[in-house]
């Protein structure tokens, strides 16, 4: 058995953290490489991929997937609260 990565760990963190936020995350891993894919359950096609790799510095950040750092791994709150920013459903005037 292989073992988990720092990042794989980070991304399971969050993945807790989005769903204290309402957001549906699930952890996939292809090959060597992790990422959440997180979608609001009340409008599935708002989705997006979440990565986990390091800066420039070397800290472990976690990242959209157009290479846009979203923050730290130690700002899990600040990190979930900017997913759901993105993510969040918005309403038109009927």
């Amino acid at each position: 058995m292989q073992p988990r990565s720092e990042e794989v760990t980070h991304l399971e963190r969050l993945q807790a953290e989005l769903g204290k936020h309402g957001l549906d995350a699930k952890l996939i891993t292809k090959g060597s490489r992790s990422y959440l894919k997180v979608a609001n359950p009340n409008t599935p096609e708002l989705n997006e991929r979440v990565l986990c790799h390091a800066a420039e510095d070397e800290s472990l950040c976690f990242w959209w997937p157009w290479r846009q750092p979203i923050g730290s791994v130690d700002d899990l709150e600040v990190v979930a609260e900017k997913i759901a920013a993105v993510l969040r459903s918005v309403e038109g005037p009927s």
